[in-house]
Parts: structure tokens; C-alpha cells; sequence
């Protein structure tokens, strides 16, 4: 290949499992083709020559010799400068980002800074203690407009650059087929979505020392669940809402139902299911222990409704979401104090229950249906109704490999992210399908709103000094 189209690479969280699973192996597959790709960093606390067991990351450090960067050895200023160094360096253009959600923003905002091109994982921005501080919960969205103006620059210099998200349900072609039958109705008679009830159970129980050790899906940031997984489907419920509106005008959100670490340990949530698979005499458990307020604070289970309006304020209908981690779960994996993610075990018994019921008033009716513990498979079936005078009375349909059979992948993405940058044509599929920033503006207000109202109900509740009260409505237009 033509080495004016060569290109070097950031990774951030890059000794971490989701740059094994997707990063590595589809920068290796492209070596193939690319000549001069290269790793020029990996950023992580964590050693990577120290993460033996991934054995993509060990060919990238034997290929590539990346610099380790350690960010807990700099300061904010000095980690930005170092970065500055290696990317003029190495003629950096692209950072990938799979960090602590925390550190999102940081890496975000030095690419955008600097017309790196961004690949982020899920989600763009979060703040610390935004589960029970108003103050910081509102800075969600306003991180989000600082990106979105530093974005719009750049891509008003150069008309290539990319800021994506490898949003996951957005390729898969269950959700690709629902949202296609929603639009087809929606253009044809108008009607928009009406009511969407999603439930989505983690099947996540953590005993109280495990709430101690950090990773993606930690607390010790008091913030909790809602910036797991979750963060898909309410992108999945925005996509539906943009592409089905209907006479939908404006959003009111509420928050009806919140369960958060706190209560889970004043009811032993975890104690039958410990009982049940830990050897007594394996460790002796304290469950009098000190657990850091910003964890206790941190949502573990909640509902939110955002009630549907027209431009008069009557209502329209109704969109129930509510995400569950302390549901079933199989776990059989038992406590090791050196393991920081007992879900990244096979046997750690996450789940994948996933329900949409989604009802296009009297015409269109379709559900998405998922229930698989995570390693263990990924069925999707779909049920599809539809007014007998508009379409099929019945449409079933099974997807027994939904996540890599007839469908791109995350690491299929990767590779058309990097090719895109290096000055290739890729497939306009797959560049539709990597998700552009512009495409989140309706998803990020609506999880940075309820991360608001999460720490509403907390400053409400303990706390006698008067709060600056959320806007809880969302003029839908005005974010799609």
C-alpha cells in the first residue's frame, strides 16, 4: 500500500479486554493490507506486558514496541502534553478510546482538540459523582457541547474527519429491521410511535467488597449502571423516536423508581446467592465493612417515563424504560481478590434479557425479544403484527447468531474506521454504520437528563438547601 497513506494509533484503555477483543484483532487483519499501520501508544494503568492472556495485545507489543503510557504518573496538563509529543511524533491520527467512562471526556477532547480522528467506546461523556451531585450530573451535556462545537470545527476544515461510536444494536439486523418496519409505517400514514415499554435485566450481584474494585463497569466513581450497558438501548428508544415521531413535539421526562447501591447492601441482596456458591471456609466475608458514600449513592436498578406530547401538550403516549442488574443471574463464579471483573468470566452469569414492546398506535405492533447469559449465545426474535389492511397479520423472525451472522461486527467497524482514515474507500454501509457523533444528540440529552433526575431524587431527598430544579422536558427537533 501507497505510504502517504500510513497512519499511527493511540489506544486508551488499550490493555484492557475490549481492545483485545475488537481493537487488536482488526489492526492485525489490516497489517495485512496496511503496511504502515502502526500502535504508537498504549495508555493504561495496567502494564500491558504484564496482560499475558491476551495474546492480540502480546503480537501488537512484539510488532509494534508501543510506548506504555501509565496516565496515573501525570497530571491532566502533563498526560496532554506527553500525547501532544507522541502524535506529532508518530504522525498520530487516531485516538480509540475504551477507558474508565470517566476518563472519556479527557481523550475525547484531546482528539477533537487536535483533529485526531475519535473512536469512543459507550458513553461520550459522564461525571463524577453524577448519581447524587445535580452540579456535576449537569455537566453531561455541557462536556457533550464543548465536544460537539470542537467537532464541528474540525469537520468544517476537513469534510473526512470522523467522531464515532461503535454503537452495537445500531448494526445488528434485528434492530436495523425493526427501525426500517417502524420508518416504512411511519412514512406511509403518518403514524409515529405511540408506546415502547423496554426492560433490561443485567443479572449483575455483587457482594459489598466487590463494589471495591474499579474497571468499566465500577462504582467507585459514584456513578453506576446507567453508564454501563444501558447506554445502547436508550440509544436504541432515541433512534426509534427520531425515525417515528410522528406529531411527537416534546419529551417529559420522570423518575418514577430507583434502587441504588445502598439499598441493595441494606437487604443482603447478594447474601442467597453467595451462600449458595461460595465454600465457607474460602474467605471470611465483612459485610460490616466500609463502603464509600459515592459508591452507596451510585444506581444499581431504575425506571424512567418519558410521557409523549404534541405542540397543544396533550399527551401521545408513554416510554417506559427500565434497567435491572440485580435480576437473575447463574453466576457460578466465585470471589478471587485479584479478579477486578467477575462478569468478564464465562461463568460469571451476566445476563442478556432484553424487551422491546414498541406500538405504533393501532397499526404496527413489534417486539424484540432476547434472554441469553452473556458468552453463552445471542438469539434475537422479533414479532412482528401489523394491520391487516397495511401489511402482514404475523411476521416471526429468529436470529440465532445475531451478533455475528449477517451483520457487522465491532471489529468489521474498526477496520472501516481505520481504512476510512488512511484514505480509503470503504462500504457506505459501514460507514452508516459507524456511528457519527451528530446521530447522539438525542441520546446523550436524554442520558445526561436522567442522570439530572437521578441526582435530584438524591439532593431531594437528603438534603433541606433549595436545588437548581432539572428542565425535565426535551423539544424533540431540536435534538435530531
Amino acid at each position: 500500500m501507497n505510504n502517504r497513506k500510513s497512519l499511527s494509533i493511540i489506544i486508551a484503555g488499550g490493555s484492557g479486554h475490549w481492545a483485545e477483543l475488537n481493537h487488536y484483532p482488526a489492526i492485525l487483519d489490516l497489517k495485512k493490507q496496511l503496511s504502515n499501520i502502526k500502535v504508537a501508544a498504549i495508555i493504561d494503568m495496567m502494564d500491558p506486558k504484564t496482560q499475558t492472556e491476551y495474546k492480540n495485545l502480546q503480537k501488537i507489543l512484539e510488532i509494534d514496541n508501543p510506548e506504555w503510557i501509565n496516565p496515573h504518573s501525570y497530571t491532566e496538563p502533563q498526560l496532554e502534553n506527553k500525547l501532544n509529543d507522541i502524535a506529532k511524533k508518530n504522525n498520530v491520527r487516531i485516538i480509540m478510546v475504551s477507558t474508565n467512562p470517566l476518563a472519556h471526556f479527557f481523550y475525547n477532547s484531546w482528539g477533537a482538540k487536535n483533529n485526531i480522528n475519535v473512536l469512543c467506546d459507550k458513553p461520550l461523556v459522564i461525571s463524577e459523582n453524577a448519581s447524587s451531585n445535580l452540579k456535576n450530573a449537569f455537566k453531561i451535556q455541557q462536556k457533550y457541547e464543548q465536544l460537539r462545537n470542537s467537532i464541528q470545527i474540525n469537520k468544517g476544515k476537513n469534510k473526512r474527519y470522523l467522531f464515532c461510536l461503535p454503537l452495537r444494536r445500531r448494526m445488528l439486523k434485528p434492530f436495523v429491521k425493526t427501525a426500517n418496519e417502524l420508518n416504512n409505517i411511519y412514512k406511509s400514514t403518518g403514524e409515529g410511535i405511540r408506546y415502547m415499554n423496554v426492560i433490561i435485566n443485567g443479572g449483575v450481584h455483587k457482594y459489598p467488597i466487590e463494589f471495591l474494585k474499579g474497571g468499566a463497569h465500577g462504582y467507585l466513581d459514584g456513578i453506576g449502571s446507567l453508564s454501563h450497558s444501558s447506554y445502547h438501548y436508550i440509544d436504541v428508544v432515541a433512534w426509534y423516536l427520531a425515525i417515528a415521531k410522528g406529531n411527537i413535539h416534546k419529551l417529559s421526562i420522570s423518575l418514577p423508581y430507583i434502587f441504588r447501591v445502598r439499598d441493595y447492601l441494606k437487604i443482603h441482596g447478594y447474601k442467597k446467592l453467595r451462600d449458595l456458591i461460595e465454600d465457607s471456609e474460602s474467605f471470611g466475608f465483612n459485610d460490616s465493612q466500609k463502603i464509600p458514600e459515592q459508591i452507596l449513592n451510585a444506581e444499581l436498578d431504575f425506571t424512567f417515563h418519558i410521557k409523549l406530547l404534541d405542540h397543544d401538550d396533550n399527551v401521545l403516549g408513554l416510554v417506559s424504560y427500565t434497567s435491572d442488574h440485580t435480576t437473575h443471574t447463574p453466576r457460578q463464579t466465585k470471589y478471587h481478590p485479584n479478579m477486578i471483573e467477575y462478569t468478564n468470566d464465562k461463568l460469571g452469569g451476566r445476563m442478556s434479557q432484553i424487551y422491546f414492546d414498541i406500538h405504533q398506535g393501532a397499526l404496527q405492533n413489534i417486539q424484540i425479544i432476547k434472554n441469553d447469559v452473556v458468552f453463552l449465545g445471542n438469539k434475537i426474535q422479533t414479532i412482528t403484527r401489523q394491520h391487516p389492511k397495511i401489511g402482514k397479520l404475523l411476521t416471526m423472525r429468529h436470529y440465532r447468531d445475531a451478533y455475528d451472522s449477517n451483520t457487522a461486527t465491532p471489529k468489521d467497524l474498526v477496520k472501516a474506521f481505520i481504512k476510512y482514515t488512511a484514505g480509503y474507500k470503504i462500504d457506505e454501509d459501514y460507514l452508516n454504520m459507524i456511528c457519527n457523533f451528530d446521530d447522539q444528540r438525542l441520546t446523550n440529552k436524554l442520558f445526561s437528563l436522567f442522570y439530572e433526575l437521578i441526582a435530584q431524587e438524591y439532593e431531594s431527598h437528603r438534603s433541606k438547601l433549595a436545588k437548581k430544579k432539572v428542565d425535565n422536558e426535551v423539544i424533540i427537533d431540536q435534538f435530531i
